[in-house]
């Protein structure tokens, strides 16, 4: 690889054009469509240029316009940039969606976000072999805000002269870089964005251990190593219960890249690759705000993606999916009856969440299993779950929510009003709990990590205080505390009276061992325990065993079959 001292530099040669094409000047939505057109000559070999360009973590330190950047592989040759960028448009945050083309030294990008006077922007880099080493050439295609949403002053000519200067600086800076005299050995390597790493090729020592415990329930929404790799790869994050913003991101780029994808496929007719990548879309999206609380209007808006990425795939699943909404107490709560294919009527579950799974992911898995066992499921988001978390607080007597939602599903002809049971997850086990013994109806109950109390709410770790708060809209851990103390119990619940089947991980800190013991001595009719020593929260380490126990247990007891 040649190299060249600063006086044999060349200045950056440069080109500009406007609107220079049809497609260019077709109008959009925002306004019309104008191109500007960058090109520098730099004395270097066109890989050299190509990996610098696809190199953005380095850019910092190359650019100073440049102050920060973080990126997400969310593909093969596909990767989202964040960018803090200060340029004469301003201090702007910027994402950027990129998809390299290597065979070609070819850079497509569209923004996600842009600076407040552009309101559409995508474009191309492309690294072209030239004399003496290779051309650089940068398109902007972009759309201004129209007038009433632009800055004072930001008119199409005024913006487009901005876009050329900020890029001619950004050249001229890159060829100066670029034709420094240095070693690109000593000057820690330049690598290609989307090739293999170093360091492992993969996740941290550190970051697996601050996540492992996640994996297993990422894998039941259906995500696998792969997109957890992709994620986790260089995740900014020190400890299990902070730093959960870059995850936030994270998770949620590779939600977009999924939904791309599933866009792509429905059109195309994959059906099974739209079905497939929908849900991963969902489950990202779900998984990016479950834990995430430093803001809740990014947090509530993820949590509204996760619903509308799953409706949009309703009319394509192999289940029979069917929306509902009830009113209780004033407030609509949402739900949704699956069954399998075939004519009715189905012994029917009834799923209950926790605090932070989601009806359209984790539950939609435990749904499935029921459904493939000749069941119909019932999921719904009630107050402080799922779409109204952050805006509804839960309610302590969450049975009444149970109750008008079981009148709904009584009266449909799908459903075998005679043979009903009920499962929750977690907070959700007690709450199915609660429910099965106060409203008339169920035949059964699972409880998967569920307790009688949560007298032990002070020893909890911060995270789940957090959630607790969240969900119940609470001040302070004192509150809360006192909150769970007096009313979060089964004290003065008369006793279960159906058969109770209860799965627990000796080592839940979350919801002790002794708690979920307690609610079996308070159920008057037969009870059962699967126990999982050296296991945490929901023994998620044994997805594999329990799930198909509960199932098989559940439809013993409703008497389904699957049907051929």
């Amino acid at each position: 690889m040649s190299t060249h001292t600063a006086s044999e530099k060349k200045s950056p040669t440069t080109s500009r054009k406007k609107s220079s094409t049809a497609a260019e000047a077709q109008a959009s939505t925002a306004g019309e469509r104008n191109s500007v057109v960058n090109t520098v000559v730099i004395e270097a070999p066109a890989d050299r240029v190509w990996r610098t360009c696809t190199d953005v973590e380095r850019w910092p330190s190359i650019f100073p316009t440049t102050r920060e950047v973080r990126r997400t592989e969310v593909g093969a040759h596909e990767v989202v940039m964040d960018m803090t960028v200060a340029n004469e448009l301003g201090v702007n945050a910027v994402r950027s969606h990129r998809w390299y083309r290597p065979d070609e030294f070819r850079i497509d990008f569209r923004m996600v976000t842009l600076p407040p006077a552009i309101a559409e922007m995508e474009g191309s880099w492309t690294v072209e072999p030239a004399d003496g080493g290779a051309r650089l050439v940068i398109e902007h295609i972009f759309v201004p805000r129209q007038d009433g949403e632009q800055e004072e002053g930001a008119d199409t000519a005024d913006l487009g002269d901005t876009l050329f200067r900020t890029t001619e600086n950004v050249l001229a800076v890159l060829k100066e870089w670029l034709e420094t005299d240095r070693d690109l050995a000593a000057d820690e390597g330049l690598r290609d964005a989307w090739g293999p790493r170093n360091a492992g090729n993969g996740i941290s020592a550190e970051t697996f251990e601050n996540c492992e415990l996640f994996f297993s329930r990422l894998g039941l929404a259906s995500l696998d190593w792969g997109d957890i790799t992709m994620v986790l790869k260089d995740l900014r994050k020190e400890s299990t219960h902070e730093d959960w913003a870059d995850w936030h991101r994270r998770w949620s780029a590779l939600g977009v890249h999924y939904e791309e994808r599933a866009a792509e496929a429905l059109a195309a007719g994959h059906l099974e690759t739209f079905r497939t990548a929908n849900r991963k879309a969902a489950a990202c999206h779900h998984y990016a705000e479950f834990f995430y609380f430093d803001d809740a209007q990014a947090k509530i808006d993820s949590r509204d993606r996760v619903t509308e990425v799953f409706e949009r795939g309703i009319p394509h699943l192999n289940e029979v999916v069917t929306a509902f909404n009830v009113t209780s107490d004033g407030l609509v709560v949402p739900g949704y009856l699956m069954r399998p294919p075939g004519e009715g009527p189905w012994p029917t579950v009834l799923l209950i969440n926790g605090l932070d799974s989601a009806k359209e992911v984790e539950l939609y898995a435990f749904a499935r299993e029921f459904m493939a066992r000749g069941m119909a499921a019932v999921v719904f988001d009630g107050p402080g779950q799922g779409v109204h978390i952050g805006r509804t607080p839960m309610a302590v007597d969450f049975e009444r929510v149970v109750a008008t939602v079981m009148e709904e599903v009584v009266r449909r002809p799908e459903v075998d009003e005679d043979r009903i049971g009920i499962f929750g997850v977690s907070f959700g086990g007690y709450l199915a709990a609660r429910a099965a013994a106060t409203v008339p109806g169920f035949r059964a109950c699972v409880n998967l990590s569920g307790g009688f109390d949560l007298d032990n709410y002070s020893d909890v770790n911060v995270m789940v205080k957090k959630d607790f708060r969240f969900v119940f809209d609470q001040t302070d851990d004192d509150a809360m505390a006192e909150l769970a103390r007096t009313k979060l119990n089964l004290r003065e619940i008369p006793p279960l009276r159906i058969p109770l089947l209860a799965i627990h991980g000796e080592l839940d800190t979350i919801i002790p061992i002794d708690s979920c013991e307690r609610m079996l001595d308070w159920a008057a009719e037969k009870t059962e325990m699967i126990r999982y020593p050296g296991e945490r929260h929901v023994a998620t380490n044994y997805f594999g065993d329990f799930i198909p126990r509960f199932s098989d247990w559940m439809a013993d007891r409703l008497g389904a079959q699957a049907r051929p």
